[in-house]
């Protein structure tokens, strides 16, 4: 008796690998609009931003992580590292899909500094990247830039 399902044969087709790559694409754009949207207001308002990360729960709702008063008032180097610790208990007892973490960073263009926001994303179907996106404010308004990407090893659903 052959059993059904994706993985009944132990492998994947070429179109429920792209399945799957579709599904982690369209999860992660969503954490990345999240996100953009909630910098912009951030950085709007104050000028600037402190980390933040959202995780898409299974049932594809995103959900912002909050952390307790005390790990609020934390340094931004501690806040990252509780968001990722925060995320990967979550992750492991298989209550989310992607995660996505945001702080503030620069890159050296051309000799001179350039304010980002970095984000590292995640999802459980075996995508992780790092996007750098460049953030200029000018008249109060704050743009963003053509993205940097680039791969990072897996922090949260996977031990590298």
């Amino acid at each position: 008796m052959r059993k059904s399902g994706v993985l009944s044969d132990g492998t994947l087709t070429k179109e429920e690998l792209a399945a799957a790559m579709l599904t982690a694409e369209q999860d992660l754009r969503a954490l990345l609009q999240t996100a953009v949207d909630e910098v912009k207001v951030d950085v709007e308002r104050t000028g600037f931003f402190a980390p933040r990360a959202w995780m898409q729960m299974k049932d594809r709702v995103i959900k912002e992580v909050r952390l307790s008063e005390e790990a609020e008032a934390a340094p931004p180097k501690i806040k990252l590292q509780l968001f990722q610790a925060s995320l990967r208990s979550v992750a492991r007892h298989n209550k989310i899909d992607a995660a996505l973490v945001v702080y503030p960073g620069t890159i050296d263009q051309g000799g001179s500094e350039r304010r980002v926001v970095a984000v590292e994303h995640e999802h459980r179907l075996g995508v992780s990247g790092i996007k750098l996106i460049p953030l200029h404010l000018e008249n109060g308004n704050a743009q963003f830039g053509n993205p940097l990407s680039q791969k990072k090893p897996f922090k949260i659903f996977y031990d590298e």
